[in-house]
Order: C-alpha cells, then structure tokens, then sequence
C-alpha cells in the first residue's frame, strides 16, 4: 500500500508540472513598428511608443522592415552612446536587406540599441531602444 501511495504521489507531481502555463519559454518574433515597420515616423517617440507595448525576452527575434521612399536605408545594432549621437560609425551588427532579423541574444548587458543608418532618418526618430527582460 504504501508503495501505491508512493507512485500515486509521484503521479500526481508529474500531472501538476505537465499542466503548468510555461510563458515565455518560446521565443517571440517582433516586426519593429508593427503595420508601419522600419521607416522615418511622423512622431520621432513611434518607436519608444511601440517597444513600451512589447515585453521581450532572450532569445527574442526582432525583424526590420523597411518601408517609405529609402526602403534600402538599413539598421545598425549600436551601443547606448552611439545611438544618443546617432552614429552608425561603428556598429555592433549592420544590415541592408529588409526583413531583416535580430536575435535577443542571452547576454549581459539587457539593453539594445538600433538606428537608422542614414543619419537624418536616425535624428527624426527612425531608432529603437529596447531592454530585455530576464523574468
């Protein structure tokens, strides 16, 4: 009987961890704007706007689309400094196609940083910050 009782318990612990909700276990794939993608926005806060909306996790992949008359602009991933300054001088990664991804690595650092690589677009607001969270 108790050996029953032992397997019963055992039984009932594997149902319990089978049943449970296991968010954020898969990653997630984001198009940076949504409808309107990767472009020069009319309010230079769209992208802040988009990414306060969204919570992202490791293993997150961004995707740029890039939309308007320089639909051929790029992005570049940067650092906190570079994307105040809006330099796409040295980036971490940089890219030119559209649909392009991003993959939130799992690293140390939880904030990431993406701008327009032509200048003028970068300074009207075609920029993304996002922080990643670890929870």
């Amino acid at each position: 009987m108790r050996k029953v009782k032992s397997s019963l318990a055992v039984l009932m612990a594997c149902m319990v961890v089978a049943s449970m909700d296991f968010h954020g276990s898969t990653a997630k794939e984001f198009m940076v704007g949504g409808p309107f993608g990767w472009g020069v926005p009319q309010n230079h806060k769209f992208y802040d706007m988009w990414s306060n909306h969204h919570t992202f996790k490791p293993h997150d992949v961004l995707i740029f689309n890039f939309t308007g008359e320089l639909s051929n602009n790029g992005v570049a991933e940067v650092t906190r400094d570079a994307y105040l300054k809006c330099d796409a001088e040295n980036p971490i990664s940089h890219q030119t196609t559209s649909l392009t991804r991003f993959n939130l690595k799992n690293t140390s650092t939880n904030n990431h940083y993406y701008i327009c690589t032509i200048h003028q677009n970068c300074k009207l607001g075609q920029k993304l910050a996002i922080m990643v969270s670890f929870r």
